[in-house]
């Protein structure tokens, strides 16, 4: 009879540390105010990304967090973890009917706030009240405005990445496929502790490797972004395909990384050997209308402002393909980004949604040429009343890469 080892006990790592105690108070108290003028009895959060950031932990369960008193987690697995990685109190449940029960008496029949566009609409039934606010809103404008541990945290997220992107100039060789780069690169994120996957809100599967190259960047794709990629498949057209990346050509890599729960979002573009004119002229015109669009990236600039201003830059340096092909052009230029991929105020046309300090926001300048290729580059920044801070410290000009041809892959 083979003998199975007891399970090694937790040790969580740097990345894993859990979120300071104060932090957490601070936030449930804030969106407590958004839940009392709504006047509701209070929220339910079911969704695992609003859970981390209200409670530090995301241990299988429910948070609890009413207009008045103690804010509770009722958590099916794992109640130990969920408590040493919380300071909300944690009450073991034992199946999914009791968290319903649960439910149905904190609400006791009156209103109650719920994240309206990720709880599943099966479960409105449960609520044990038929009365209900979409409090999403108010929670992800709390969610903008990073304090100063969640600045740091991102702002370490940003140097892990400058790594990853270092390695990936090292590892870059004609031949290598797309899909064969991005998993290099992902081992990579993952040395330095990258989690594995990136949260995004909705429909938007987030995923941590669109690497697209030569035509690939023009293909037509299933993300609402100027170069999509193909993918592998029809399940999943999407990010880097199999095809092999060619000396002179544009390798385009937009890779998400988180660590602790908090992301960036970047993309830099590569080229084997020395870049054709087209390439070098557009990229330099792209920076152009990055840095134009991110000296605008201030408190009380509506983020609309900041799109016409890409916009106009752009026509003014004749960049072709701004944006996307006609066909299929993006209306938005930048994101906000933090705990998920993409979260509010989206730079966008037309929007007049206000800027405001400490609001993280990723700008994405791309542009594809009909023949040629495209290119992009994207950082991540912070707002402040002095100016944007750059949270992704890497070279921002054309990585050209001096390679050899490809022996073989390891």
């Amino acid at each position: 009879m083979t003998r199975v080892p007891n399970p090694p006990t937790y040790h969580p790592g740097p990345a894993a540390q859990p979120v300071p105690a104060e932090e957490i108070r601070g936030r449930i108290e804030r969106f407590r105010r958004a839940l009392r003028d709504r006047g509701v009895a209070g929220a339910l959060l079911t969704y695992r990304p609003d859970r981390f950031y209200l409670a530090g932990t995301t241990q299988e369960g429910f948070l609890w967090i009413p207009s008045a008193g103690e804010p509770e987690l009722w958590i099916l697995r794992d109640p130990t973890r969920a408590a040493r990685e919380s300071p909300v109190p944690v009450v073991p449940v034992g199946s999914g009917r009791e968290l319903w029960q649960r439910t149905a008496r904190a609400v006791g029949g009156g209103a109650v706030g719920i994240a309206a566009d990720v709880m599943p609409a099966a479960w409105l039934g449960r609520l044990g009240s038929d009365r209900w606010e979409d409090v999403a809103p108010d929670l992800l404008g709390l969610r903008r405005r990073k304090t100063p541990w969640e600045r740091e945290r991102m702002a370490g997220v940003g140097r892990t990445v400058a790594r990853v992107y270092e390695y990936g100039a090292a590892r870059l060789r004609p031949g290598v496929t797309e899909a064969v780069f991005a998993a290099e690169l992902f081992a990579e994120a993952v040395r330095w502790g990258h989690e594995g996957r990136l949260w995004s809100r909705g429909t938007f599967e987030a995923y941590p490797w669109h690497v697209v190259a030569g035509p690939n960047t023009l293909a037509a794709g299933a993300v609402d972004t100027p170069m999509p990629g193909v993918g592998r498949s029809p399940a999943f057209p999407v990010g880097a395909s199999d095809r092999p990346i060619h000396e002179a050509e544009p390798v385009v890599v937009d890779f998400g990384i988180s660590v602790g729960g908090y992301q960036t979002d970047q993309t830099r573009t590569f080229c084997l050997g020395p870049a054709p004119a087209w390439l070098a002229d557009l990229h330099r015109a792209l920076l152009d209308v990055h840095r134009t669009a991110a000296a605008l990236l201030r408190p009380s600039v509506q983020a609309g402002e900041v799109f016409e201003a890409a916009l106009r830059r752009a026509e003014t340096l004749g960049v072709e393909g701004y944006l996307g092909p006609p066909e299929r052009r993006c209306r938005f230029v930048g994101h906000g980004v933090g705990i998920e991929t993409v979260e509010p105020p989206l730079i966008a046309e037309g929007s007049r949604e206000v800027l405001a300090e400490g609001d993280t926001i990723a700008l994405e300048p791309k542009a594809v040429v009909p023949g040629l290729g495209g290119a992009g580059v994207e950082d991540t920044f912070l707002v402040t009343a002095d100016g944007p801070v750059r949270l992704t410290p890497m070279p921002q000009d054309l990585w050209v890469v001096d390679r050899g041809p490809a022996t073989g892959d390891p």
